[in-house]
């Protein structure tokens, strides 16, 4: 069995974590590489495993393994988005979703992979891309949790127009516009009102954010809907988030369209692991503490 760790540089703990968990490794004679890509990261904050590859290469393994919070996991869905691999993640963040690991219970949850006993389930990934005005299709890159479109300038009101299939359904006047996945229906569509979806669900979510009408509601469409967003003539320079991490332009005369992709990620999830009972104890029972 071969993994492939895929780290956050930039997370707090993150050598001790390595170096605990590659010392696993190395017991249970797991073989394992690390990202040619981050040797140079790694080796300035004083990790000194010499076990490097492509991820070209490490896209062939049998696991990928994230380590830091959810954005490390969706950095390393997103690098590896074209590689059957199955994928999982070590946690080492507060509050998330998507890692099924922690230092904690690394041990067991590896010898439950090493045995077979755990689930995969298969989440839906979006494509988006910009249609210019001068006709120009410009691909984005891959979205596992949500694309969201607003002002870069925090409190500007936002005009944008949504489509389905290419019938119009409304113009928002929102801080701005969420479309969002089914695994990110617990982060941000969730802070603006959206409903909470199970993980192997294949539905797309709309949520506006902050809407200034009385119709603000969210809108789940089927995995086959198109999603067409314009903006007015009148309106300025748009923003588009994805996944948090990638910003572009979205100027009056573009066209963002937006859709499942065919084929989802692989995701590990272990068998004593249950998504609804894990959203109550992270976000309910979180919530009752903070008032005690």
């Amino acid at each position: 069995m071969k993994f492939g760790i895929y780290p956050n540089l930039g997370k707090k703990d993150l050598k001790m974590a390595l170096e605990r968990l590659t010392a696993l490794l190395r017991d249970k004679n797991i073989d394992y590489s690390l990202p040619l890509s981050m040797k140079k990261g790694l080796m300035d904050m004083g990790f000194t495993e010499d076990t490097y590859e492509t991820d070209e290469s490490m896209g062939k393994r049998d696991f990928i393994l994230s380590v830091g919070g959810d954005g490390s996991f969706l950095g390393a869905a997103r690098a590896f988005r074209d590689y059957p691999v199955l994928m999982a993640g070590l946690h080492l963040g507060d509050l998330g979703f998507l890692n099924s690991m922690t230092l904690r219970d690394m041990e067991k949850r590896v010898d439950q992979i090493l045995s077979g006993d755990y689930q995969e389930e298969h989440r839906l990934y979006l494509s988006a891309a910009l249609i210019h005005g001068d006709g120009r299709k410009e691909k984005l890159p891959t979205v596992l949790n949500d694309v969201v479109i607003g002002h870069a300038s925090i409190g500007q009101l936002a005009r944008i127009r949504l489509f389905i299939n290419d019938s119009f359904i409304q113009e928002y006047a929102a801080d701005g516009l969420i479309i969002s996945s089914p695994t990110g229906s617990t982060g941000y569509s969730l802070s603006c009102g959206g409903p909470v979806l199970g993980p192997s669900d294949d539905r797309i979510i709309i949520v506006p954010i902050c809407a200034h009408t009385l119709q603000r509601f969210a809108m789940v469409l089927s995995r086959d809907d198109v999603v067409k967003i314009t903006v007015p003539e009148r309106e300025k320079e748009l923003c588009l988030s994805l996944d948090g991490a990638c910003t572009f332009r979205f100027n009056k005369t573009d066209t963002l369209l937006v859709r499942s992709i065919e084929k989802p990620i692989r995701f590990l999830r272990f068998r004593d692991q249950d998504f609804f009972g894990s959203i109550t104890r992270k976000l309910v029972r979180k919530v009752a503490d903070c008032g005690k």
